[in-house]
Parts: structure tokens; sequence; C-alpha cells
């Protein structure tokens, strides 16, 4: 599922997960885990529709994210621990216009527009809020579900 359609299904976690991966001024980042098994920043990359990565091709990231294509993305933690993942699988963009517009959406300086981009779409999210320091509220979305 798209980042728009996951938005639609479970709004309130999407907009925490958007707050904590896409602070502009203050870094776009995230932690990205592939199961090869492989843990790596990345700067997220919100469109209209979907939620991308921008992956230098020397980096371990674009073997793992090509071989596998399965991954989970963390959110790094929030005010008060506010927690937030996805994850699914990548898709690899190929058509020139969709790379255009994601190229247009990157906020930050550091790319290649020769670099891969693939899609993350998404299966499952997890929310988790602190509403006082004992008690965790945990949200999560499953694909399925809808």
């Amino acid at each position: 599922m798209r980042w728009d359609d996951f938005a639609e299904h479970a709004p309130a976690i999407a907009e925490v997960g958007k707050s904590l991966l896409f602070r502009v001024g203050q870094g776009e980042v995230g932690i990205l885990a592939t199961v090869d098994p492989h843990v790596a920043s990345v700067c997220p990359i919100f469109t209209a529709v979907g939620s991308y990565l921008s992956v230098s091709d020397t980096t371990p990231k674009l073997a793992h994210l090509r071989s596998a294509g399965r991954y989970a993305l963390h959110a790094m933690v929030g005010a008060d621990d506010l927690e937030f993942q996805i994850r699914r699988r990548v898709r690899e963009v190929e058509e020139a216009a969709e790379k255009r517009g994601v190229h247009a959406a990157i906020q930050f300086d550091s790319y290649d527009p020769q670099h891969p981009i693939f899609e993350l779409l998404i299966a499952y999210a997890l929310c988790v809020t602190w509403p006082t320091a004992a008690e965790s509220r945990k949200q999560s979305w499953h694909a399925a579900t809808v």
C-alpha cells in the first residue's frame, strides 16, 4: 500500500509518523532495517502519494533492498518517547516522471539524481505514545484489516 492509502486508512498513526520522519529544518532522518541484516540512517522523501528513499549506488543498502526487498523504517524517537514504525516491501521506481516527482519533493541537498529510488510500500504500522511515564499506548495497523 502506498503512503496516501495508508494515511487514509490510519490517519492518526500516519500523522504521527510523518511528523517524526519529516521535520523540515531539523533533518528528515529515519532508521532503515533490511533483512540481510543491515541498519542504516536514511532520509525519507514524501510526495503527495508515496514515501520514498534515494539510495546511493555505493552503499550496502542498495544490494539489500534489491535482493530481499523487505524493510522496516523506524522514526527517531520523538518528544516524550513517541515511537513510529512502518514495514513491508520496497518497489524500485523505474518511470522517469515518477523519479522527477520524487526529486522535486527532496528537501535535502545531498542526493544524486542518478541514484536509484525506492518506494516504501506499507503493510504494517506501529505508533507508541506515553500518556504518562508509567503507561504506554500502542496503536497498530495492518493492511489486511482494510
